[in-house]
């Protein structure tokens, strides 16, 4: 599987419950502007594209669980949700009226806010009487994440991602739209700094809570995330990526140890998402894109690219092509969002 990308099997397991129900999977595929190119396990989406598919899923059944879950959850109870953790004074006080709200708002799911030295903890568990609880786990903390990044005005530093399923295809690598590491818990959640709790809301504040936190989160982890001219991501210091975290270098150390990612692995994953942004958005030449990111000669950087996703250079391009535009996937999404009854 390539790293950033999601197998198009595992996406339409979240539609599983709508399908049986008589919804047509052809046609939640065109509304997200999906079409299968092999018909098998090579198909895969991007982030984005998931996004659109989440809601088109829940445009054509008017229930924000997809109808996996036995209690029906209304399309406009997350941006009530968003609403109220934007109202807040800061984060922490947000996530427990978010926590409150769910509470009194929903039969089916629950969020809990906890505390341990110097992380935060917030579980998510959705009922599983119809078997789709852990999927929704994961489409919620996606949500959430969007709507957390949208809070600070930058992508939200989760330490790590817990989930329930043992099968979770991102498990023991980094979670396809958070960026952070996913381990096997005894209930979902996201893991982050404790000091974040602090944190205040946009000044200013959110006019629009069906698309403006998504739009604005989306445009935040969409942008291409490779260095600026003349210098490589292999220049990042510990430093920098501790302060991204809210965190001092040895503390950061420490917890990157406990999640079973050295500081190499960090630097290799976001090196990879260099170059797989410039590999499939950029016409430059396999060499330039080399040359740019640090390395030494092409041999190099495809044997890397290799390595880490079974793919070549030339074969990751040609899977990348012809594709759906960010532009376009967001254009629709905006659509889609316009929508569903809130």
């Amino acid at each position: 599987m390539t790293y950033g990308q999601i197998p198009l099997s595992w996406a339409s397991q979240q539609a599983s419950a709508a399908v049986a129900g008589g919804l047509s999977l052809d046609r939640l595929f065109d509304r997200a502007l999906i079409t299968p190119k092999f018909g098998d396990e090579r198909d895969q989406i991007s982030p984005l594209q998931l996004m659109v598919f989440y809601a088109a899923i829940v445009l054509e059944t008017d229930d924000g669980t997809h109808s996996m879950v036995r209690h029906r959850h209304a399309p406009a109870t997350g941006p009530l949700g968003f609403r109220i953790l934007f109202g807040s004074v800061n984060l922490g006080d947000g996530l427990l009226a978010l926590s409150k709200f769910y509470e009194v708002s929903s039969r089916s799911i629950r969020m809990r806010l906890s505390t341990e030295a110097d992380q935060a903890f917030l579980a998510i568990q959705v009922e599983d009487e119809r078997g789709g609880g852990m999927l929704m786990e994961d489409i919620l903390l996606t949500y959430l994440y969007l709507g957390l990044t949208c809070f600070l005005g930058r992508p939200f530093p989760a330490a790590w991602v817990g989930t329930r399923d043992a099968s979770h295809f991102s498990l023991g690598s980094l979670h396809h739209v958070i960026g952070s590491p996913v381990r096997f818990h005894s209930c979902a959640g996201v893991s982050f700094p404790k000091a974040l709790l602090g944190s205040r809301p946009p000044i200013g504040g959110v006019d629009e809570f069906s698309w403006r936190p998504m739009d604005v989160a989306l445009s935040m982890i969409a942008t291409p995330r490779h260095p600026q001219p003349g210098v490589t991501i292999r220049d990042l210091r510990v430093d920098a990526q501790a302060a991204d975290h809210m965190m001092a270098p040895s503390t950061y150390r420490r917890m990157m140890a406990r999640n079973g990612l050295g500081l190499r692995q960090v630097r290799e994953r976001a090196l990879l998402d260099a170059g797989l942004d410039l590999l499939t958005t950029r016409s430059y030449s396999v060499e330039a894109i080399a040359a740019d990111l640090g390395y030494s000669d092409a041999k190099s950087f495809r044997r890397f690219v290799k390595r880490a996703t079974g793919r070549t250079p030339s074969q990751l391009r040609e899977d990348a092509a012809p594709g759906v535009s960010a532009t376009q996937l967001r254009a629709r999404l905006k659509d889609i969002l316009g929508l569903t009854p809130l």
